[in-house]
């Protein structure tokens, strides 16, 4: 039992050596690569609207809401976390709604959508200080 017990340790150490004995690798940058990161951030936001008037007009000032939301969200990162910051894709959706059952409610313009921006993190934030 004891031999059988050695031979199995002895076969599963030799199993683990090739795996231990190579460095670790890590990739060079590929051209136009630059050590950034992508940060995806979702908005959310309803609007209320009148029912008197133009209903294009009205969706079209929550769209602008939301894209003035969007451009400050790089703006936010930069004071926070990034050195540099670069919107680089934005989805939206527009959706209204008729909210106004028994006269309580109203219409609502709700803009939804996802902002993707490439960003450099501070290189503070990867430093730990040793106090």
């Amino acid at each position: 039992m004891y031999l059988k017990s050695l031979i199995t340790v002895a076969f599963l150490a030799g199993a683990a050596l090739p795996a231990l004995a190579q460095e670790q690798y890590v990739r060079p940058l590929r051209p136009g690569e630059d050590g950034s990161a992508r940060i995806q951030s979702s908005i959310s936001m309803t609007l209320p609207v009148k029912d008197d008037e133009d209903a294009s007009a009205q969706q079209q000032v929550a769209l602008r809401s939301f894209y003035k939301a969007a451009a400050g969200s790089c703006a936010m990162v930069i004071d926070t976390v990034a050195d540099t910051c670069e919107i680089t894709g934005m989805t939206t959706n527009v959706n209204a709604r008729d909210r106004n059952v028994g006269g309580y409610g109203g219409s609502q313009v709700t803009v939804t959508g996802q902002i993707t921006m490439k960003v450099k993190f501070k290189a503070s934030l990867s430093k730990t200080t040793a106090q």
